[in-house]
């Protein structure tokens, strides 16, 4: 064990891309000196004993995964007392084009009230992994605000992040 804070990396994913994401930011504070421990929220772990925490979840429907939701209700006051970094991963980072320009840049109402009832030191929202849908009228929906289907994962934009915090923490 380093004598360096040990930081909590936790996460809600449906299919892999965020728990991805949250493990690439657990090896990325490792390697910048700092101890960090990752878990998917389902596992509840306690954020009391961690002197910082990174917080992730997929984004559907413009919101936080349910189960990211309950986590963060039942530990609020540890959260809400230590450093706190929050990320998300949805299509908002990897739309292109003119109409997708304006969504990017948009943080969903729900997103914004995570960030800001917790005082998070810093947001990040990251690209996932988006396959074609099979309705017909989401891909049109998709195609207009310039979505790309596949991998859109900026793992350089991830890592950096990840640097970022650990430089916060020293």
């Amino acid at each position: 064990m380093t004598s360096t804070p040990a930081v909590l990396v936790t996460y809600a994913s449906v299919q892999g891309s965020t728990a991805t994401i949250a493990n690439c930011i657990g090896d990325t504070l490792t390697a910048a000196g700092r101890s960090a421990v990752v878990a998917s929220v389902t596992d509840d772990p306690d954020p009391g004993g961690f002197a910082a925490v990174v917080l992730g979840s997929a984004i559907h429907d413009g919101d936080y995964l349910p189960e990211f939701h309950h986590y963060i209700e039942r530990h609020r006051a540890d959260l809400s007392a230590r450093p706190t970094w929050l990320f998300s991963v949805g299509m908002g980072p990897a739309l292109r084009g003119p109409i997708g320009a304006v969504f990017r840049r948009m943080v969903p109402p729900a997103i914004a009230s995570v960030r800001d009832m917790l005082g998070v030191t810093e947001f990040h929202a990251f690209a996932g992994v988006f396959d074609r849908p099979p309705q017909r009228r989401l891909r049109v929906i998709m195609r207009l605000m310039g979505a790309r289907y596949g991998d859109n994962r900026d793992w350089g934009d991830v890592r950096a992040w990840a640097f970022s915090i650990a430089a916060h923490l020293r």
